[in-house]
């Protein structure tokens, strides 16, 4: 030991693989699709009926070292021990979960340039393979005030939504049209990262125990301050180190308290908005232009003068579109406004805290180009031009004010060419 700050443990240092994982999924599925073209009084109507039914058993097989003590090996320094074997242990997890999910779309057409459309359905995504890994990994230097691990969740349902879409959209020139629409969304199943105060059997802490207590007391029967330094110094004083100058952990210690972040299905979520658009061609001439805009509101947003944990919904913002184009003699040019609000990026950020707090993307625009012209019916030249007002990407906390972060990644370009094979 050299001082009391630096220390080298013996066989500490593990070279080999940490873990090893892998998920299976086996899905059996189901599905039936029916059309239908009929009149009502004098208009036209379409509807497509369908629903699939499928099964799905995910299995889990994780390789990991199994912790077996935490020592305490210098005033600030926590060494997590593990049995020996390395990545003998598997451990195996199995879960399943089924889904019905039908759909129902109906066109009417109003007019010859009119029409309406109405789809109900249910939908469903699965959650990320390393969610559903199982097993466990706790931090390898588990020092006071910084316990902490993760563990997968087999078990974990998929997303599963309810949407509801209402649009009316006119064609009212060849190219040229306008569309509004508003939608609904109710999610069930959604996944949250929750933290938990667990406790593992066989993992004793030595703050707080006898031992401890027994050396606080020594400290403060001298009158000298109690610090962490000292703790440890009259510990191994009272001979509770073992050869190595290290203090063990024994069953008379009470069990460390860990704070395990693991993926959970938590309360159904509802979302809602308004879409709008308008294309609109000037006559012959190729030239157009697009605008759009999605506005979008609901139960998921993120309340920042709340400190509990949250299960807010990432990336929900209103957003629009721009776009100036020419179309024409196999010529292609775009340039696109693209603009978007402030919205979540995620909860969690790199200082660490318990409450979880959230980063958020400050609202973005960008300017993009394009041109395309074709030589023939196989072969395109290109020409892209991204990021042309040069627009940072910034991200803040709890409040605009938090700066978190900043990338500036300039304009870029790409020339090239494309060739298709018929």
């Amino acid at each position: 030991v050299v001082g009391s700050d630096n220390v080298f443990v013996t066989d500490a240092y593990f070279d080999g693989i940490d873990g090893d994982s892998m998920v299976e999924e086996i899905t059996n599925s189901i599905y039936l699709q029916t059309e239908w073209e009929f009149d009502v009084k004098d208009y036209p109507v379409q509807v497509i009926a369908g629903a699939r039914y499928e099964e799905t058993e995910v299995t889990s097989r994780v390789k990991q070292r199994v912790e077996q003590q935490v020592n305490w090996v210098g005033e600030s320094e926590w060494i997590m021990q593990y049995e020996a074997g390395g990545l003998d242990n598997y451990l195996t997890q199995t879960g399943e979960h089924d889904a019905f999910l039908p759909t129902l779309d109906i066109r009417v057409d109003l007019t010859d340039d009119l029409l309406a459309r109405v789809s109900w359905g249910k939908t469903m995504s699965r959650a990320p393979l390393g969610y559903l890994a199982g097993g466990r990994a706790l931090t390898g230097s588990p020092k006071p005030n910084a316990r902490s691990g993760s563990q997968g969740n087999t078990n974990l349902q998929p997303y599963k939504s309810t949407n509801l879409d209402i649009t009316l959209e006119y064609y009212y020139e060849e190219a040229s049209y306008a569309y509004i629409g508003w939608f609904k969304k109710d999610v069930d199943n959604f996944i949250q990262n929750t933290i938990t105060e667990t406790t593992i059997d066989g993992l004793y802490d030595i703050l707080g125990g006898p031992r401890y207590n027994q050396a606080v007391a020594d400290i403060e029967s001298r009158g000298d301050q109690v610090t962490t330094k000292a703790i440890f110094e009259q510990m191994l004083a009272n001979g509770y180190g073992n050869a190595d100058d290290q203090i063990e952990p024994n069953s008379n210690d009470p069990l460390i308290v860990w704070s395990v972040s693991q993926p959970n299905n938590t309360d159904a979520k509802s979302v809602d908005g308004v879409e709008v658009a308008w294309q609109h061609m000037l006559g012959e001439t190729g030239f157009g232009f697009n605008v759009n805009a999605t506005f979008v509101s609901g139960d998921v947003e993120f309340d920042i003068d709340s400190l509990t944990q949250q299960a807010p919904l990432t990336g929900l913002g209103d957003s629009a579109n721009l776009q100036a184009f020419y179309e024409k003699d196999g010529l292609s040019v775009k340039v696109t406004y693209a603009w978007r609000d402030d919205y979540l990026l995620g909860v969690g950020q790199a200082q660490g805290s318990s409450d979880a707090p959230p980063q958020f993307f400050k609202d973005y625009g960008q300017v993009d180009m394009s041109i395309n012209y074709d030589i023939n019916e196989n072969l395109t030249v290109f020409f892209d031009a991204l990021n042309l007002n040069n627009e940072t990407e910034q991200g803040y906390g709890r409040y605009e004010e938090q700066f978190l972060f900043a990338r500036q990644y300039g304009t870029r370009y790409a020339l090239g060419v494309r060739y298709g094979f018929n």
